[in-house]
């Protein structure tokens, strides 16, 4: 038996990848419903403008599908200030040289409604875009039901349970505790991270690309005809929302905002997940993901299952392992 703990895109897609390659004793355990941890409350942003081969990578392979409401309206990154600009620039040949085609249209065309009188810079990737995590998280669980596997939602794990020939951690925010009850040490901490969903003001474009300032780390989406401002975490209040909103989306600049809501990144010590077996034998991770879970999941499950089942992995992950000491380095790009 392997005992997968946490149902969210993590374990869902590692249970699917397990069944598809023929283990028909995959059994998920999750305390809560379905789509109610960190998953369901994604932005739903997946982007490939990552600065290493193995993210771009990962990215590529995990290209969503039309049937969870993937829209490919891509990634714009505005630079204000020549040493951001040529940080872009920088990131650019990085990426372009992974197979990347970023280019570097005018902002005004991509999204009028925002203020760019400032932008100097643009990147900009149309394999970018934005989907439904629930959807996404949906249609996983009845691809892996099919294939096999079991979930067992509002549900703990029995002693037998975790007693399986394998357990795989993928608790989300939660893995450091279920960690310590196996004995196994993951360094993971919850980071709050705030959406506000305000009403735009102005009629939007056809297609809103998923806008993040790299400099510093606003980011906004548009989902069905309202915008989704995601704050820095060093600025999760509203009032400091609105200021931004003020320069950026005058329009959009409002009392309160028509609803919002606090989601968690999985934060690990390098900004990279944990992925790999433990110091315990059998017992794996899969886990960490700060804040690229949705991205990185599904290409990620099909090279760990391969692993754990002797084959070989599509994609070389063995940099996640959680046994790691050496931080993995990358420019965080929120």
């Amino acid at each position: 038996m392997i005992t997968i703990l946490g149902g969210g895109i993590a374990g869902v897609t590692l249970a699917r990848a397990l069944a598809l390659r023929g283990r028909r004793d995959v059994v998920v355990f999750d305390p809560y419903p379905p789509a109610t941890g960190s998953t369901g409350r994604a932005a739903g942003g997946f982007r490939t403008q990552f600065t290493s081969d193995l993210n771009i990578a990962l990215a590529l392979a995990a290209r969503p599908v039309e049937r969870i409401r993937f829209q490919s309206v891509g990634y714009l990154y505005p630079a204000e200030d020549p040493v951001m600009a040529r940080e872009l620039e920088r990131r650019a040949a990085i990426q372009v040289a992974a197979g990347l085609p970023i280019t570097h249209p005018d902002p005004a065309s991509l999204a009028p409604f925002l203020d760019t009188s400032r932008v100097i810079a643009t990147n900009f990737c149309h394999l970018d875009g934005t989907f439904s995590p629930v959807a996404l998280l949906h249609l996983l669980v009845e691809e892996a039901r099919e294939a096999g596997a079991a979930f067992r939602y509002s549900c703990e794990a029995g002693p037998q349970d975790l007693d399986a020939e394998i357990v795989i951690i993928a608790s989300g925010i939660w893995s450091r505790q279920v960690g310590a009850a196996l004995g196994v040490e993951l360094a993971v901490e919850a980071v709050e991270r705030r959406v506000f969903q305000v009403v735009p003001g102005v009629t939007l474009p056809d297609s809103v690309p998923f806008f993040i300032d790299a400099a510093n780390g606003w980011a906004m989406r548009e989902r069905d005809g309202r915008l989704l401002i995601l704050p820095p975490s060093h600025a999760a209040n509203w009032e400091e929302t609105r200021a931004w909103l003020e320069r950026s989306i005058p329009a959009a600049s409002i009392d309160q905002p028509e609803d919002h809501w606090t989601g968690f990144y999985e934060m690990t010590f390098d900004q990279h997940p944990l992925i790999g077996e433990t110091g315990r034998a059998g017992v794996w991770a899969c886990c960490g993901f700060s804040g690229h879970g949705m991205i990185q999941a599904p290409s990620v499950a099909e090279s760990l299952a391969a692993m754990m089942l002797g084959q070989t992995p599509p994609v070389d992950i063995s940099a996640f392992s959680p046994q790691r000491t050496e931080p993995l380095v990358e420019i965080r790009q929120t």
